[in-house]
């Protein structure tokens, strides 16, 4: 359906699979860090802190804790990838994952309303976030750990948990959440919005509601005419 020179097109497309494959890869990695972490916050607040011999304090162990830097790792080739398969559709070399650059780029040559423009300047922060992660762990310095598990410390009526955090401070939990989603849907959005435009005059592309997609296969987008019902063309 898109109007693309079939080279590029195949360029394009072995992109894709190979963000599905970064993608699968990264969440094989944070997902089970994910589900222990809830597990372990969920019994502090049920059954509190445990104390053996009236002082020792029973620190919980993360066992998947240093998973997270195998999702960075991931996540990191998955948005490299995405910034090359967005380089072939906006005729640029971005030379790596620079989304600064990709924002700048869609915003001369797309204008700031349309969707990739917008989409890139609203998305910044956490790509930046992740790409800067990876960069300390790839590059280590000494002194603070890049990654911590649980602190508990005495406070005079009650414990003091903090959570596990990354070297930047970030909850671990939290942004592990918050990449895990972000990094499919910002995916999904980015490649069906810059397709769009060499779709043929007419033609556009409907996001099914949530509730309308088959569980099987969750297929978010669909092409259709402009005004009219989203059939399938």
């Amino acid at each position: 359906m898109a109007r693309i020179p079939e080279e590029r097109k195949q360029t394009i497309t072995a992109g894709c699979f190979e963000m599905a494959k970064f993608l699968v890869e990264a969440e094989k990695a944070g997902q089970p860090l994910i589900k222990e972490l809830r597990e372990i916050e969920n019994k502090l607040k049920t059954e509190g802190v445990r104390v053996q011999n009236g002082r020792a304090v029973e620190t919980p162990g993360v066992m998947h804790l240093d998973d997270s830097r195998i999702f960075l790792k991931y996540a990191k080739q998955t948005l490299q990838t995405l910034a090359n398969t967005l380089g072939v559709m906006l005729e640029k070399d971005f030379e790596g994952p620079h989304f600064h650059r990709v924002r700048d780029h869609a915003v001369q040559r797309l204008g700031e309303n349309h969707p990739v423009s917008k989409l890139l300047t609203e998305d910044q922060d956490w790509i930046k976030e992740i790409i800067d992660l990876r960069g300390k762990d790839e590059h280590p310095k000494p002194g603070k750990p890049f990654v911590r598990g649980f602190n508990i410390s005495p406070l005079p009526d009650k414990w003091l948990i903090d959570p596990p955090r990354f070297i930047n401070d970030a909850l671990v939990l939290n942004r592990l959440e918050v990449y895990s989603h972000n990094l499919l849907t910002f995916c999904e959005e980015m490649i069906v919005h810059s397709l769009a435009d060499f779709f043929p005059k007419g033609v556009t592309v409907y996001e099914i509601p949530e509730t309308d997609r088959n569980p099987e296969q969750p297929v978010r987008f669909k092409l259709g005419w402009m005004g009219g019902f989203p059939k399938p063309i």
